[in-house]
């Protein structure tokens, strides 16, 4: 009997043949929390998406996810999860043409670098053929080349630092490429292994870089070092960027959650709404003979079934909103807006289900502790001085 009157109780107060206020009030407050949750749940995907994409740029482009500082090395790519394994070179010079100069970091790459993967995290211009030209070639970034006012074809010259002195080198803009990240662009250029080796005459730095799967890093890095290799990874490498990667994933999940906080704490403000409309309600059930825990359960469960559904509700619309994430930032990429010129507009997609969960699941335990806290003041209404009598 009393688990009938409370299933009745609450499902009019969802409104369930109730009024149309009412109705209208459960499901204003069902749509705004769905709209926060979903607010919530998307821009957390963006962040950590965003900073997974940014990661694999440099990981992809700048280091590999691991590099070996050895002079030679065994068969590493029979090494279960070593997906590519190649000889690097870098150093840093200044690159010169008729409009402009800029320090880049210099990366001697053989051929066969530009596999599928890195392929994957650039778009690269029909370059000139080696064969058309005897000056050595470079591939220099879009960005890189509007800040020297350059083109495919055009002449630049290398700046180099090396125990023998300053020297030019005269080169050729052999291609441009494109990785979506003007941070990492601004500053990197590509040339011949064998260029770079012969201009810098040992003085480069040297490297074997691998690509190992993305869950592995950890592990081959520790089984490459008990081997006794020289070994560091990416983000080691880029001790800044992974930090400020990181932080910045850390810190807008701490907004998320205070956000959510928040937002449970509203949810707490509906409790305290039906409690104050229904006074006379429940004075009569009171005088009725209703018990205070009975009463209290009927309000806290109306609140947490649209709480439930709402982040139900949320979530999902938020996963649905950042699946059709490419083709919006697409669209914002192709207008150029110069404040988003050096945020990464074109990334996969990931769903940090533990960042996602942390979210939930605070603001559910958010909502019951203020909505429970809320319901005490059930008990301070007095029957006699809420029931009119005509």
């Amino acid at each position: 009997m009393k688990q009938t009157l409370l299933h009745l109780l609450v499902l009019r107060k969802l409104g369930y043949k109730g009024s149309r206020a009412a109705k209208k009030r459960i499901i204003f407050n069902l749509i705004l929390i769905t709209l926060v949750v979903s607010a919530l749940i998307f821009a957390q995907i963006f962040v950590v998406s965003m900073s997974r994409g940014i990661a694999d740029k440099y990981a992809l482009l700048g280091n590999g996810h691991l590099q070996i500082h050895e002079a030679s090395l065994g068969s590493l790519s029979e090494k279960e999860d070593v997906l590519d394994v190649q000889l690097v070179a870098q150093s840093y010079a200044l690159i010169y043409s008729p409009e402009g100069n800029k320090m880049v970091r210099l990366k001697g790459v053989e051929e066969g670098y530009f596999n599928n993967a890195r392929t994957s995290q650039i778009t690269l211009l029909e370059g000139v053929p080696k064969e058309s030209t005897t000056l050595e070639q470079v591939l220099l970034s879009t960005t890189l080349a509007r800040e020297l006012q350059v083109g495919i074809g055009d002449r630049v010259a290398l700046m180099l630092v090396s125990d023998d002195g300053i020297r030019p080198q005269f080169c050729v803009v052999g291609n441009l490429y494109d990785s979506g990240y003007q941070e990492l662009d601004a500053n990197l250029a590509f040339c011949d292994y064998d260029l770079i080796h012969r201009l810098f005459k040992g003085s480069e730095e040297t490297y074997y870089e691998l690509l190992v799967a993305q869950g592995s890093i950890e592990s081959l890095k520790q089984d490459f070092k008990a081997e006794g290799y020289a070994v560091t990874s990416w983000d080691e490498e880029n001790f800044t960027v992974a930090t400020n990667l990181n932080t910045s994933r850390q810190a807008v999940l701490g907004v998320m959650v205070a956000v959510a906080m928040l937002c449970g704490y509203f949810i707490s403000e509906l409790s305290r709404e039906l409690v104050e409309d229904d006074k006379h309600q429940i004075a009569m059930l009171t005088l009725l003979g209703a018990r205070h825990s009975l009463i209290r359960n009927v309000y806290f469960n109306t609140v947490m079934i649209v709480t439930i559904l709402s982040i139900l509700g949320g979530t999902l619309l938020g996963v649905l909103l950042s699946s059709n994430l490419s083709p919006l930032l697409s669209a914002v990429a192709d207008r150029s807006i110069p404040s988003l010129s050096y945020y990464l507009l074109e990334f996969t997609v990931v769903y940090p289900l533990g960042d996602i969960l942390t979210i939930v699941l605070v603001l559910l335990l958010v909502s019951v502790f203020s909505v429970q806290f809320s319901l005490r003041r059930v008990k301070r209404i007095e029957p006699l001085s809420c029931t009119h009598f005509d």
